[in-house]
């Protein structure tokens, strides 16, 4: 028995690099899948590019966001997961490369245990026609779905989105949240190993690649984006009994993450943000009078410039406050 694998892309004005995720497909000795691939309102040729795949191979085809959907690549996806036919997914990005044998060793992992929900493998980088091997994240194989959990809840990512190969009726109820720009595919994933524990194994070994460009720089859209979107998530799941009653701690260390490396260093330009994130968290309480007042003082420090300044002894304070805040 071969089943059916849905592989599902996004795409938005890719025409430049999208044939090369779509030959990494067409080249799996695995056979027996199927690409769909969304287009979110490209203004390129990456459509007429995708059609030509289609047209040489059934295996492909494109479609186009429905117009009531809203634009952005989690709406992409979750129209392709509605087409979709296969007894497994895969999420795939319109820039990232599998290597042929992908799929194959994925499944092959799928028949060691016969309850398995889904499959782990390693993924690393791809940067200006250079493969690397090391893994972008390595943890060990007996890892449990609920050390992955808090990893995600700590922000130590242990997967990229296309490092997992899916049983479809384990996501069948799970949708990508469609308001959220950035920190998609982490929500995606706490909202999934939230609900239980699975059965999953890890394939400790690179059949990816996650393209790096010099061009995505953190501009001032960028920032905002990632500020509003930290703050959607942040009340989508603070108050959550998962959070509350089990991991506060892990979140915790999701939470000053971002404050230290987004919003404080930009306290300047984004005081509203930063203020609303601040009420997010005061009002859980999920962090003690004691943590606020450390997190105020890193935001003096931070936002202030004074992390920067030699022969003050900024340096041991920030350490000593770092201290405060370390959470596993």
């Amino acid at each position: 028995m071969n089943p059916l694998v849905s592989v599902i892309i996004p795409a938005y004005n890719r025409s430049q690099l999208i044939s090369e995720t779509l030959n990494s497909v067409s080249v799996q000795t695995y056979t027996n899948w199927e690409c769909i691939v969304v287009d979110d309102g490209s203004i390129d040729n990456t459509v007429d590019v995708i059609k030509n795949y289609s047209v040489k191979d059934s295996r492909f085809s494109v479609y186009k966001r429905p117009l009531e959907s809203p634009k952005g690549a989690n709406a992409c996806r979750n129209y392709g997961f509605k087409l979709s036919k296969g007894y497994y997914i895969l999420f795939l990005d319109s820039d990232d490369i599998l290597k042929n044998t992908c799929l194959e060793k994925r499944l092959n992992v799928f028949k060691t245990l016969e309850k398995t929900d889904f499959v782990l493998a390693n993924s690393s980088y791809i940067k200006d026609g250079v493969f690397y091997n090391k893994p972008i994240c390595e943890f060990p194989t007996d890892y449990k779905s609920e050390d992955y959990f808090k990893l995600f809840l700590s922000y130590k990512l242990p997967w990229t989105i296309m490092s997992v190969l899916w049983k479809k009726e384990v996501i069948q109820g799970f949708k990508f949240d469609e308001n959220l720009t950035r920190l998609q595919d982490i929500d995606y994933h706490i909202s999934i190993l939230s609900k239980r524990n699975y059965n999953v194994l890890r394939l400790n070994e690179v059949d990816s690649y996650y393209r790096v460009e010099d061009s995505k720089v953190l501009n001032q859209s960028h920032i905002l984006k990632v500020l509003n979107s930290f703050n959607y998530f942040l009340k989508k799941h603070i108050n959550q009994a998962y959070i509350q009653e089990r991991y506060p701690n892990n979140f915790k260390g999701f939470i000053v993450f971002f404050l230290t490396h987004y919003l404080y260093p930009n306290i300047k330009s984004y005081k509203l943000e930063v203020k609303k994130t601040e009420d997010i968290i005061k009002a859980s309480k999920i962090f003690s009078f004691r943590e606020l007042g450390l997190l105020s003082a890193q935001k003096l420090l931070i936002g202030s410039g004074l992390i920067n300044k030699k022969g003050l002894g900024m340096n041991r304070i920030n350490k000593f406050l770092k201290k405060g805040l370390m959470y596993e």
